[in-house]
């Protein structure tokens, strides 16, 4: 049958022309008791990886479901003149009827709608806007969903960052929850999940972090389940590291740390250009470079990637003990943790922003760059050396 959300001007049937590896299965609940899942893609709406097409790449090439997870995206840099004004285009990417990945044990449920765009640093447009409110205005004529829910408001979601739209001001049709800001202490693996998706973009947990919190070997095998520690091991009071020798936990090992060279670079959910563009990066910045990939491409961590093909954009950087001894590094966050030994666990307190020590050095420890610090009585201690959570003065 045809839907009225069918005929809207600004859609375009993409149904069958997206990337995809196998196929979907048919939902077991009926359409008019189904929620309408509402997504933001955390790729800045300019980019361009901010579209259908690169999403399906990514769910397929990366993530290796049978296609793109969502059944409707909308696409704020694709603007289409309507006879009511310039609407974002909304492309009708799987058939309603399919259980796509988007809501993990949810999936049979929902209806799956994703607006491009990163909404803790974009603002919605207008066009934007409009394109939301007449699809779903739509949807609820065509009696496609009885409800509508954020990412974060379905179950084992609350912490995400998903959406964080004032649904107030943005979408007039939804009561919004504010997402818990407190990671739970475990994540129960969902339908569809990576690690990558667990963690994207959210600054309190990394790609990195859950492999080594949890001894992952093979990421690409996670269970429908599975118990993920999203935290690392805590303990109430400092501890002394032992000596006695444990088998280090497996995470990525750093080979060289780089400086990008070239006014912009984009920063990848793969190592390709069919991959959405997560964020961009300017010239100077530090990235972390944990692999080299044949085709040129360099793992910088967390799930991103970059170009590097012909040493064009990233160059190694050649800082030694001696420029970094003696130049204080600071928290720019909220809280980041220090230890009195070269470890990841067992906090022995923590800066809060603003606060640092005097570097000693720059070590590496179970694979990760640590700082070595001093304080103004010369103790000795243990800093992140993560640039997303700390900085050098």
């Amino acid at each position: 049958m045809a839907y009225k959300f069918e005929k809207l001007p600004q859609l375009i049937d993409s149904r069958g022309k997206l990337a995809k590896k196998g196929s979907y299965s048919k939902r077991k609940t009926s359409l008019s008791n189904c929620i309408r899942a509402w997504h933001h893609s955390l790729t800045l709406k300019h980019l361009g990886g901010s579209d259908a097409a690169s999403f399906a790449n990514f769910h397929v090439n990366t993530n290796g479901w049978p296609g793109i997870g969502y059944h409707l995206v909308i696409e704020p840099k694709n603007i289409i003149q309507t006879a009511k004004g310039p609407r974002a285009r909304i492309v009708y990417a799987n058939d309603v009827s399919l259980l796509t990945y988007n809501v993990g044990n949810s999936n049979d449920f929902a209806v799956g709608v994703c607006v491009a765009g990163d909404y803790r640093y974009d603002v919605l447009d207008d066009a934007t806007k409009a394109s939301i409110n007449e699809l779903h205005a739509a949807l609820v004529a065509d009696k496609i969903g009885k409800a509508d829910k954020s990412h974060h408001e379905f179950p084992g979601y609350s912490w995400k960052e998903c959406c964080v739209f004032d649904y107030n001001k943005a979408f007039k049709f939804l009561d919004h929850t504010p997402v818990e800001k407190e990671l739970p202490d475990v994540y129960i693996v969902q339908q569809g999940d990576t690690l990558w998706g667990i963690a994207n973009n959210d600054d309190r947990v990394t790609v990195e972090d859950l492999i080594r919190w949890n001894n992952i070997k093979d990421p690409s095998k996670l269970q429908i389940g599975q118990k993920l520690s999203m935290k690392g091991p805590q303990s109430t009071k400092p501890e002394q590291p032992k000596n006695d020798k444990q088998p280090a936990p497996v995470t990525p090992k750093v080979l060289w740390v780089g400086v990008i060279k070239v006014d912009t670079l984009n920063a990848r959910k793969g190592a390709g250009t069919n991959n959405p563009v997560v964020t961009q990066y300017k010239k100077g910045r530090e990235v972390t470079v944990y692999e080299e990939l044949k085709n040129g491409w360099l793992y910088i961590g967390n799930g991103q990637y970059v170009s590097n093909v012909g040493g064009k954009y990233v160059d190694k950087k050649k800082d030694t003990v001696n420029s970094l001894a003696g130049r204080r590094v600071e928290s720019i966050v909220a809280k980041v943790n220090y230890y009195n030994g070269p470890r990841w666990t067992n906090a022995s307190g923590y800066f809060t922003k603003g606060q640092g020590w005097t570097i000693v050095d720059l070590i590496q420890t179970e694979g990760s760059p640590q700082y070595k610090v001093k304080n103004s009585k010369g103790d000795i201690y243990y800093i992140t050396a993560r640039k997303d959570l700390v900085t050098v003065k």
